[in-house]
């Protein structure tokens, strides 16, 4: 069996253990703290009753003993010198023994002589201790009450031990899942599956770590290595224009791939600085009307082409956020550039800009072919270009998407895209309200 599983086990059996034992510790403080009331009863009802046969009151004293035998389980009898209980009740084997020898001496029962006015003496008999009383008996609350405090102590203790790992566990992993590559749940101090646990955690989250770094130093080298004969062949590109006169349709498509080269190298660089860094220094106050605005205008020849207009529409909103502006203003545009890119002809790319609960949406809508419900979080996915996406005519890299994943991510936003009431597809780019709209 696992180890947990004995935890478990252990404890449990403990906390019954422990349960029992503080119950009965309870139930025999209590009885003892009532025994010496259950001793003291029957010699405090017997001097009542030989007080009121000394002064003389017998009516008072028959009266008394009647009231007494009606309350107690074992009758107290009164014998004058003839021997008869002066209730003229039957006397018990036992207790007429007693009544009638002097010298015998019983460890239930105490005799003692009571001398009235009249010189009369009557033997009062009485047991030597009260009989259990079902009054004496420990009440239920103080049972429940151990039973209540033992278990809430022992199964919070239990609770904890068992959950804050996890929870340690839960949170690491959050992070993890958020891009945080550097978190690590650490050292437990226990020996169960839990703690093989968290330490297949930390292998699996060095072993992302180095693939990731890996990759990202990749893309890095790479694109520094292609940098150096991407600027020899416009070097070699120009020099061949200046000895052919006229236009060369040859020339024109190796320029048209040597900027395309020059652009997809562009992008991997940025989202290889965007991956590892962080967002200190974000201190500028961004208007995001103005900036969406801008975004539009600087867009209008590239939309217009198409025969698509850009609508910014604020919905009364005028929202601003203290982050960085060039990375905000290539999230927002690489969005609007990908819905440009892919609506159709004659439609209309709408944008509008609105505030809820504490967030500044952006949203971003085209009229093109949208993407299968699978696919809406794979297309902020780096490098990931959809089948249905794969054409001459709108090009692309697929990292637009992930540099504007990754420049909201760095500003505590999001971006999201749904699709589009009566087709098409939405970008949806979420920021904090840091400053109030």
């Amino acid at each position: 069996m696992s180890r947990l599983y004995w935890k478990l086990f252990i404890w449990f059996w403990f906390a019954l253990a422990l349960l029992s034992v503080s119950i009965g510790w309870g139930v025999k403080i209590y009885i003892e703290q009532a025994r010496p009331l259950a001793e003291q009863l029957p010699q405090a009802q017997v001097a009542a009753i030989s007080l009121a046969f000394e002064r003389g009151d017998t009516v008072q004293a028959r009266d008394l003993l009647r009231q007494l035998n009606t309350e107690i389980r074992f009758p107290i009898f009164v014998v004058n010198s003839a021997g008869d209980d002066i209730l003229g009740r039957p006397l018990p084997r036992f207790v007429a023994r007693l009544a009638h020898h002097e010298a015998i001496r019983s460890r239930r029962l105490f005799a003692t002589d009571v001398r009235l006015p009249n010189g009369e003496i009557y033997r009062v008999i009485a047991p030597r201790q009260a009989p259990p009383n079902p009054n004496l008996r420990p009440p239920w609350w103080l049972a429940l009450s151990i039973t209540l405090v033992i278990s809430t102590l022992v199964c919070f203790w239990l609770a904890r031990y068992l959950t804050a790992p996890i929870s340690r566990l839960s949170r690491a992993t959050q992070h993890l899942a958020r891009g945080e590559l550097s978190v690590r749940v650490g050292e437990l101090r226990r020996k169960d599956e839990i703690a093989d646990l968290a330490h297949d955690f930390d292998q699996m989250a060095d072993k992302i770590q180095q693939l990731i770094d890996g990759r990202q130093q990749l893309l890095r080298d790479i694109s520094h290595e292609l940098r150096s004969p991407l600027a020899r062949l416009q070097v070699a590109l120009a020099l061949a224009r200046r000895k052919i006169d006229g236009p060369n349709e040859s020339l024109d498509r190796i320029e048209r791939d040597l900027l395309r080269v020059e652009e997809l190298i562009g992008e991997v660089l940025t989202l290889s600085r965007l991956e590892t860094t962080g967002d200190t220094g974000f201190d500028d106050a961004v208007n995001i009307g103005e900036l969406v605005k801008q975004i539009a205008g600087d867009t209008a020849l590239e939309a217009e082409a198409k025969g698509c207009p850009v609508d910014v529409t604020e919905n009364g909103a005028n929202p601003a956020i203290r982050g960085n502006r060039e990375l905000l203003r290539r999230a927002i545009e690489n969005a609007l550039r990908n819905a440009i890119k892919y609506t159709e002809k004659d439609t209309t790319i709408d944008v509008g800009i609105r505030t809820a609960q504490g967030l500044i949406h952006i949203d971003i809508c085209d009229r093109g072919p949208g993407v299968a419900d699978g696919e809406l979080e794979r297309i902020f996915d780096p490098f990931v270009r959809l089948d249905s996406a794969r054409g001459r005519d709108t090009g692309g890299y697929g990292l637009g998407l992930a540099i504007a994943r990754k420049a909201m991510e760095l500003h505590h936003g999001s971006i999201s895209a749904r699709h589009r009431r009566g087709g098409g597809l939405c970008i949806t780019l979420s920021l904090p309200d840091q400053l109030g709209s």
